[in-house]
């Protein structure tokens, strides 16, 4: 059996080649990334629970264990400019107030344990769709 051993000006060029393709392919990761981020939106500011869009119009909140208590920490803190706002697939029990969005057209409260909503909730919502 024949074994081959590269040292020398060889491995040195193997080793500069292997460097500089994993080099590129942390770049082009890195540039993926950022291309998903800037796509899915940020953060929403001031609390960690959802994502925006980047024109803060959107805002996910699924599947994020959100309760009652979560929701109200952050519910004024939610941009004025929301017009879809998904609370889906959490453990919410009831709505009480999210009056700071006049622009609200779609609120996806579905895959929730509702088991109480006030009388007026969405008729503080003139743009809201059934």
């Amino acid at each position: 059996m024949v074994y081959f051993s590269l040292s020398g000006p060889v491995m040195t060029l193997a080793t500069d080649h292997a460097i500089f393709i994993l080099t590129m392919l942390f770049n082009f990761i890195t540039y993926i990334l950022f291309l998903i981020q800037l796509s899915f939106g940020d953060e929403c500011p001031s609390f960690k629970y959802c994502t925006c869009s980047s024109d803060k119009t959107v805002i996910e909140c699924t599947n994020r264990q959100l309760t009652n208590e979560l929701l109200l920490k952050f519910t004024n803190e939610l941009p004025k400019s929301t017009i879809l706002l998904n609370l889906s697939s959490n453990f919410l029990t009831s709505i009480n107030s999210l009056s700071n969005l006049n622009s609200l057209k779609i609120l996806d409260l579905s895959f929730n344990k509702i088991q109480y909503l006030s009388s007026n909730i969405f008729s503080q919502f003139p743009q809201l769709t059934s």
